[in-house]
């Protein structure tokens, strides 16, 4: 393993600190207040490439700026991060052991780690939703998980009301009669009919004053046939105007039986009355046609939204094969985190955080105490295998005895020694 160099000067509680381990696994120990934790913080804050400050008053009181600085021989990098008193964040930079300054240290960092620094520790004491929101941070998806999200509780919605409304449609059609075949839906206006009336009245009242005429007309005529030698002339005048008249009378159309109209008129309420039930079932049920045509789209949305889900979980690269997730969290082999036995959820956060293929490989552990001895020997075996280097803060067991011991601000001389 070729060299790499964490150290730390003046921040909250440490003096100076400079580790240059020998294995993968980098156990920081010391009684509380020695400064390990704060050793801890900054270099976690280091390795942040959004450049957060997660320190309120990171220098230690006496000193005029803090600093922590990563050295890697093999990347042959210089990573460090200066606190000053003006209360910004600290100030980060990126240089070859050459010298070679990068212009935007914060992507070279991100770059290196691929990311965030994700502690294993704290992933397994995550809620079951925020374990699953970390996992698929470091899983590349083909989709938006939240914009899928937000579909399908707009379809389930959509769905919710579209049903409602089945529901109610389907109440209200069920307290009508059904219409009969070929029912009107039309009502009829009383106005309407009662012009009809009037309308026949007139052409009756038409037809009997035409036949008053003609009555009249022929009277008159057979009289002057009695007539006829004295008044021939007035009988050939009077027959050309019966003429006339029977013309005027065979012109007129039929007269108009008003019985059926007055019949229609009495009856007119009842037929309005089965024309509007109709009208009012037919647009009942074509209202519940739409409605269970939304409800149906909202279902096939829902099936379209979780098939896209699902053949995009089935086809992304987890860390550990038969990893994956489901609305309510991380599952593995088909069955929820929660209830995987605890040396293999350990393996699986470890296989998380070391996810990916960086070049700066590097996690931290701020939460060791809660690792015992065989996690802690797992969590060792693990790092040899992937190449990692773990930073971890633990002063339980033999923390001291395997690790760098911290008090007062700087390693113990025992320990250095």
């Amino acid at each position: 393993m070729t060299g790499q160099t964490f150290t730390v000067r003046d921040y909250k509680g440490v003096r100076e600190i400079s580790l240059s381990p020998n294995g993968r696994l980098v156990v920081v120990a010391g009684g509380n207040g020695a400064g390990k934790s704060s050793f801890i913080d900054a270099i976690t804050e280091l390795f942040d490439p959004k450049g957060t400050k997660l320190t309120p008053v990171p220098i230690r009181a006496g000193a005029d700026e803090a600093r922590a600085e990563y050295v890697d021989e093999d990347l042959q990098l210089r990573i460090s991060r200066v606190w000053r008193k003006n209360g910004t964040p600290g100030a980060l930079s990126v240089e070859a052991l050459d010298g070679a300054k990068y212009s935007k240290p914060a992507d070279v960092v991100a770059g290196l780690l691929g990311g965030a620094i994700f502690d294993p520790v704290v992933f397994l004491n995550l809620s079951e939703r925020d374990q699953r929101d970390a996992l698929l941070e470091k899983v590349a998806l083909p989709f938006d998980l939240a914009e899928l999200a937000r579909e399908k509780a707009a379809a389930e919605e959509r769905r919710l009301t579209a049903g409602r409304e089945v529901k109610r449609l389907e109440g209200a059609l069920a307290s009508l009669p059904k219409p009969a075949p070929g029912a009107a839906t039309e009502e009829v206006s009383a106005q309407d009919i009662l012009a009809e009336i009037a309308e026949g009245q007139n052409a009756r009242e038409d037809h009997a004053e035409a036949a008053r005429v003609y009555d009249h007309l022929a009277a008159r005529f057979d009289e002057l046939s009695e007539r006829i030698a004295e008044l021939q002339a007035e009988r050939e005048k009077v027959g050309e105007a019966q003429e006339r008249a029977l013309h005027n009378l065979n012109a007129l159309p039929a007269p108009v039986d008003l019985i059926p109209l007055r019949d229609k008129l009495a009856s007119l309420d009842e037929a309005n009355q089965a024309a509007r039930a109709a009208r009012q079932w037919f647009q009942i049920s074509g209202e519940l046609q739409n409605a269970d045509a939304d409800r149906e789209q909202a279902e096939q949305d829902l099936r379209s939204i979780a098939k896209t889900k699902a053949d995009g979980l089935a086809a992304a690269t987890f860390p550990i094969d038969g990893l994956s997730v489901d609305d309510g969290g991380v599952t593995f082999q088909g069955i929820p985190f929660s209830q995987v036995n605890s040396a293999m959820r350990r393996r699986i956060a470890f296989a998380i955080a070391t996810a990916g293929d960086p070049k700066l490989r590097l996690v931290i552990v701020k939460d060791g105490d809660l690792l015992d001895a065989d996690s802690l020997t797992a969590i060792a075996d693990l790092a040899e295998e992937r190449g990692y280097t773990v930073l971890v803060e633990r002063d339980r067991d033999e923390s001291r005895r395997i690790g760098f011991t911290v008090r007062d601000g700087s390693i113990a001389e025992e320990a250095a020694a």
